[in-house]
C-alpha cells in the first residue's frame, strides 16, 4: 500500500514537472526569440514596447514556476531525502509536516507510514530481545499494527506434532467477548489447518460466512463467525523451517485480505516466532519439567489417577464461569485462564518432599504427621521459586506460586500455610482449592471411598463462605453439567476446551 501511493505520487510528479519544463522552455524559447527581433532595425517603436513586454511577462511566469518548483518540490523532497538519510542511520523518529494533499502530500504521508512501520518493528524486536513476556509482545503487535494492515482480532495456536494436535495458545479482540479461546484443542486431523503447517504457505479466507456453510463440521470457524469475523488470513510460524504455531489475523468484514498482507505480515510472523521460542517454548520446556515430577509424585499415589488432570480442567471451568461475573471481568482474562490451565497441576508438586509412610498412609494421620503433610505447600513453593529462577521473567510463575501455597488456605482463616482469610487468599488459589477439594471428594483414597458427585456438592456448597469463597463455589455450582463431563470422560484422555462448549 505505501509502495502504490508513492509510486503513483512519483509518476504524477513527473507529470507535472514535464509540464512546467515544458512550459519553462516555451517562455524562454520565446524571450530569445522576441529579444532578436527587438534588437533588429527598422521597427516601429510601439511593437518594439509591446515585444518588451511580453518579454517582461514570460520572465514573470519563469520566476513562478521556478518558486513553485523549488518551495512545493524541490524542498520538499530535499526534506523526504534528509529524513531517509536519518532513517537508514537507525532513527525511526522521523515524521514529516504535510504540505498539501498534492502528491508531496501524498509521498510524505507514505513516508511517515514507512517510518511508523519500522519504529514499529524496531520497538517489536527490542521487546522480543529484552524478555518481555510473550502476552506483552503480542499485545503490542495488537495495539499497534492495525495502521498498517486490517484486523478486529489476533489468535495464536501451538502446534504439537507429537501428540497431532493443535490448541489455541493466546487471543486478543476488539470484541467484548472471545469464544475460540486460549486452551481450545483438536486433533489436526479435524481441521483444515493440516494443509497450512504441512506446506508452510499462508491462507486466505475472505468469506468465513461461506467458507462455513462449505464446512459445516468446523468448529474453530462457527465460533470465530459468532465473534463477529468475516475475513481472516493464516500465517504459520516457523523456526528452523518447522511449522510451531499458527498465527491468525481475522477482519469483521468480507474480502479484507489480499497478497500485500502476506508480504508485510510474514515480516511480523518472523519476529514473533523468534519471541514465541524465547518466552512460550522455553517456559513450556521448564514446565513440562514440573509437571514430570508432579507425575511422579502422583505415581506414588496410585489411588490418585489422573488427579492432576481432573483439577486443572475443573479449575479452568470455574474460572470462565467465575469470569462472567462483573466482579471478576477484568480481572479473569485468557491470559489468566491459560496460567490456570497451565499451573492447578502443580498444586500439589510439594508432595514430592513428603515421606511414604505419611503420604501412603491408609488410615487417619496423627497430629503431628499432618504437620509435616501440611509443610508440602513451603516445600512446592521452593522448587517453583527455584524453577523461576532458570527465567528472565520474574513473574512466569506467578499463578503458579499462588495455587501451590495457598489453595490450602481457607475463606475463613483457618487454612494453612499462612492461615489467610477472604480476598487475602489469591483468587487462583481460591479457584483451585474448591477444584482440588472437588476431585479428592469424588475419589477412592486409601482411607476413603469416593463420594457420589450430589454429595461431594452438597458439601462443597456448605463450606461456602467457610473453607471456600462464595462467588467461587457458585460459579463451581452453575457449571455441575461441564463438571460432570469432566468427571464421566477424563479417563484416557481428555480435554475440557475441546468437549465442553
Amino acid at each position: 500500500m505505501i509502495t502504490n501511493n508513492t509510486s503513483r505520487a512519483v509518476k504524477s510528479l513527473k507529470v507535472k514537472a514535464f509540464i512546467l519544463m515544458t512550459i519553462a522552455f516555451v517562455c524562454i524559447f520565446t524571450i530569445i526569440i522576441l529579444g532578436i527581433y527587438i534588437g533588429s532595425e527598422g521597427d516601429v517603436h510601439l511593437l518594439k514596447f509591446i515585444l518588451i513586454g511580453t518579454s517582461l511577462i514570460c520572465i514573470t511566469i519563469i520566476s513562478i514556476l521556478l518558486y513553485f518548483l523549488i518551495h512545493t518540490i524541490i524542498i520538499p523532497i530535499n526534506r523526504v531525502s534528509k529524513a531517509m538519510e536519518k532513517m537508514a542511520e537507525g532513527d525511526f523518529t522521523q515524521i514529516l509536516p504535510i504540505t498539501g494533499d498534492n502528491e508531496i502530500g501524498v509521498m510524505e504521508r507514505s513516508f511517515n507510514l514507512l517510518a511508523k512501520n519500522m519504529l514499529s518493528m524496531h520497538q517489536l524486536i527490542e521487546k522480543i530481545n529484552s524478555g518481555e513476556r510473550f502476552e506483552n509482545t503480542f499485545q503490542y503487535v495488537f495495539d499497534t499494527f492495525n495502521v498498517f494492515i486490517p484486523y478486529d482480532r489476533i489468535g495464536m495456536a501451538i502446534v504439537d506434532e507429537k501428540e497431532g494436535r493443535i490448541r489455541a495458545e493466546i487471543a486478543r479482540s476488539r470484541e467484548k467477548r472471545i469464544h475460540l479461546s486460549n486452551g481450545y484443542s483438536l486433533p489436526l486431523v479435524h481441521t483444515s489447518l493440516g494443509k497450512v503447517i504441512e506446506s508452510g504457505n499462508p491462507r486466505i479466507i475472505n468469506d468465513l460466512e461461506g467458507y462455513l456453510k462449505e464446512h459445516p463440521h468446523s468448529e474453530s470457524t462457527r465460533l470465530i463467525v459468532t465473534e463477529g469475523m468475516r475475513a481472516s488470513l493464516t500465517l504459520p510460524l516457523k523456526m528452523n523451517d518447522k511449522v510451531v504455531g499458527v498465527l491468525f489475523f481475522s477482519s469483521s468484514k468480507k474480502n479484507a485480505y489480499n497478497d500485500s498482507h502476506i508480504t508485510f505480515l510474514k515480516h511480523i510472523a518472523s519476529h514473533l516466532s523468534v519471541g514465541f521460542e524465547k518466552s512460550i517454548l522455553v517456559g513450556d520446556l521448564v514446565l513440562a519439567a514440573i509437571t514430570a515430577i508432579v507425575k511422579l509424585a502422583e505415581s506414588r499415589d496410585n489411588d490418585t489417577g489422573k488427579h492432576i488432570d481432573r483439577v486443572r480442567n475443573y479449575s479452568v471451568l470455574i474460572a470462565r464461569r467465575l469470569s462472567k461475573n462483573p466482579k471478576y471481568a477484568d480481572v479473569i482474562t485468557e491470559n489468566f485462564v491459560r496460567e490456570i490451565y497451565n499451573f492447578s497441576s502443580l498444586h500439589d508438586i510439594g508432595k514430592v518432599g513428603i515421606q511414604d509412610n505419611i503420604l501412603l498412609k491408609p488410615g487417619k494421620l496423627t497430629e503431628e504427621e499432618f504437620e509435616i503433610m501440611k509443610t508440602h505447600t513451603l516445600i512446592g513453593g521452593e522448587v517453583l521459586k527455584k524453577a523461576q529462577e532458570s527465567l528472565k521473567d520474574n513473574n512466569f510463575y506467578a499463578v503458579g506460586l499462588d495455587i501451590i501455597l495457598y489453595h490450602h488456605e481457607k475463606y475463613n482463616g483457618e487454612g494453612y500455610p499462612y492461615g489467610l482469610s477472604g480476598e487475602d487468599i489469591p483468587l487462583a488459589a481460591r479457584i483451585a482449592a474448591v477444584a482440588d477439594v472437588f476431585d479428592a471428594l469424588t475419589s477412592k483414597r486409601p482411607y476413603k471411598d469416593p463420594f457420589s458427585i450430589k454429595q461431594s456438592m452438597q458439601i462443597i456448597y456448605e463450606e461456602k463462605g467457610k473453607s471456600f469463597d462464595p462467588d467461587v463455589v457458585d460459579a463451581f455450582l452453575e457449571c455441575e453439567k461441564e463438571i460432570i463431563k469432566v468427571y464421566n470422560s477424563f479417563h484416557d484422555h481428555f480435554d475440557a476446551y475441546e468437549e465442553v462448549k
